[in-house]
């Protein structure tokens, strides 16, 4: 299997995986336990910002596999 099928299927499955996730915790009502870190507060608008920038993140990454070059 070339490098670019094998970074697409796992960029695809990733894909699969954060879509179920992010939307799995955010349809929790509490969206986990609030918690500090020293002087900040970690709630659920926090938490929803973390969920967006990992979905964001995973599609980039996707939309990333579609522009890697076979070297050969």
């Amino acid at each position: 299997m070339s490098k670019k099928k094998t970074l697409r299927l796992t960029s695809c499955i990733m894909l699969v995986v954060a879509i179920v996730f992010v939307l799995c915790a955010l349809s929790a009502p509490n969206l986990g336990r609030a918690f500090y870190i020293g002087p900040f507060y970690i709630g659920a608008e926090v938490w929803r910002t973390f969920y967006a920038a990992y979905g964001i993140i995973i599609v980039t990454l996707f939309t990333a596999s579609f522009f890697v070059k076979n070297k050969q």
